[in-house]
């Protein structure tokens, strides 16, 4: 659809009531009548620019996802000339392409952004949208495995630049699954990135070690580890409290929020990690005695970062 036919029914549906009760007294960054051909190619509005409610809520989510990432993307921009992220398992690339609008409509900074995904089929439907939307210059897909994921050569391809200690500043993940969100928080580490955001799900590592191993009642977890629905639950929780003593061991400031309102999704929580500094031992310690009331289980984050040569030397 040609931008000014799309932009008049945008003008035309969005009239001054249907904005206010479409906001309800909230307040978004991106809105359907400022961002409407962003949202449209998103598959977030219709050829008359209404909104459907199943869109509305995918919209609601995005933009708060956003909103929970601006205080660092303002940071990153204000400390680096050009800003790079990695959308890891990206999907279909609603937060990529929110980034790339904030930094090239309201930021006006540069940005270099690479999304990967296993799907052929939605990386080949991100690229179609970025170049129809003209942020096919600094927005780029590709088919790649977080498991075998090169940054360097991902970025050498994407953007034909070879610098020496390159690396991205953002390492964003959203529902990798089980310990999918492990290999991009090994990789965000070895890499050093400034910022990481991961949303985990399907934490089913510690529940399936609680499950096999046997269990001593000397254990404070383990009346937890013989009920299945506690183990569950328990050990999802208690998996990403493991994954945020690490990341805290090694210099980030850790938070976690839920970004999406429990009624809608029990897969929620946004852990958003800063990279303030190098080893911190009381993290080290917290997470060396959680480890053993848990029964000194071994979780892949772990194993990743000591297989890829991660120590507190290295973190000094």
């Amino acid at each position: 659809m040609e931008t000014a036919v799309f932009q008049k029914r945008l003008q035309d549906y969005w009239t001054p009531e249907r904005r206010a009760k479409f906001l309800s007294g909230k307040s978004y960054l991106l809105t359907p009548w400022q961002g409407g051909e962003l949202l449209f190619a998103l598959g977030l509005l219709n050829k008359d620019a209404s909104m459907s409610a199943d869109a509305t809520k995918k919209f609601i989510q995005i933009n708060h996802m956003l909103q929970l990432l601006l205080p660092s993307l303002k940071q990153l921009a204000k400390n680096f000339p050009k800003v790079r992220v990695v959308d890891a398992g990206c999907g279909n690339a609603y937060l990529s392409f929110l980034i790339a609008w904030y930094f090239r409509d309201i930021l006006r900074h540069p940005l270099e952004l690479i999304g990967i995904d296993h799907s052929q089929a939605m990386i080949d439907r991100a690229n179609a949208r970025a170049l129809q939307l003209g942020y096919h210059n600094n927005l780029k897909f590709a088919v790649a495995d977080l498991q075998t994921f090169s940054w360097l050569s991902e970025h050498h391809k994407a953007f034909s630049q070879i610098e020496a200690n390159l690396r991205p500043h953002c390492f964003v993940a959203l529902h990798a699954c089980d310990t999918a969100t492990d290999f991009a928080l090994a990789e965000a580490l070895r890499l050093k990135a400034d910022v990481i955001a991961v949303a985990p799900c399907c934490q089913a590592e510690l529940a399936r070690v609680w499950k096999d191993q046997p269990l001593s009642d000397l254990l404070p977890m383990s009346p937890v580890m013989r009920a299945p629905h506690f183990r569950r639950v328990v050990a999802a929780d208690m998996t990403d409290m493991l994954r945020t003593l690490l990341l805290r061991s090694r210099g980030y400031e850790v938070t976690a929020t839920e970004f999406v309102a429990s009624e809608h999704t029990p897969k929620n929580r946004l852990m958003l990690a800063t990279r303030r500094g190098n080893f911190l031992r009381a993290a080290e310690d917290e997470f060396t005695s959680l480890k053993t009331a848990l029964g000194e289980p071994v979780l892949k984050l772990e194993a990743l970062l000591k297989n890829s040569g991660e120590s507190r030397a290295s973190h000094a």
